[in-house]
């Protein structure tokens, strides 16, 4: 429920976050997911780079997938159906692209909107999970010293 929205008869549901694990190791350090050119070092306090959200709909899947996945734009192909399968509520799917590619696919949040991903690494650097936040919970106001 959003903050200062009074509650409905109906309980719902929100994805606050998703995680994607690469290595079952733990997390010692994190850094922004980024395009090439796009430098955190810019932004200001709150600003993020992220990736946009369109249908309430969010995904993981390799750069090397990239295409695998015809139809999309259109409403059509491989991920519209396994969005079909999932129906109302916070639900992860996962839809098989060209080449033996997958998606993996979930609800994002408060919908449509740009998020952060996060990249998680172990203390020898290598990559031990991805997190995207859909800014669901809000984050403490920290006062001024």
């Amino acid at each position: 429920m959003r903050p200062g929205v009074p509650q409905g008869t109906r309980p719902h549901t929100r994805v606050a976050a998703v995680r994607l694990v690469i290595r079952e190791m733990p997390t010692t350090s994190w850094e922004m997911a980024v395009d090439e050119g796009q430098d955190p070092a810019v932004l200001g306090e709150d600003e993020f780079y992220g990736y946009g959200v369109d249908a309430g709909t969010g995904c993981f899947y390799d750069a090397g997938a990239d295409g695998s996945f015809p139809g999309t734009e259109d409403e059509e192909g491989p991920v519209w159906a396994a969005m079909e399968t999932v129906g109302d509520g916070p639900s992860v799917f996962l839809a098989e692209g060209e080449d033996g590619h997958t998606l993996a696919g979930f609800t994002s949040g408060w919908g449509d909107g740009c998020y952060p991903t996060w990249i998680g690494r172990d203390t020898e650097g290598r990559v031990t999970c991805f997190v995207t936040d859909f800014l669901v919970v809000p984050t403490a106001q920290v006062p001024a010293a």
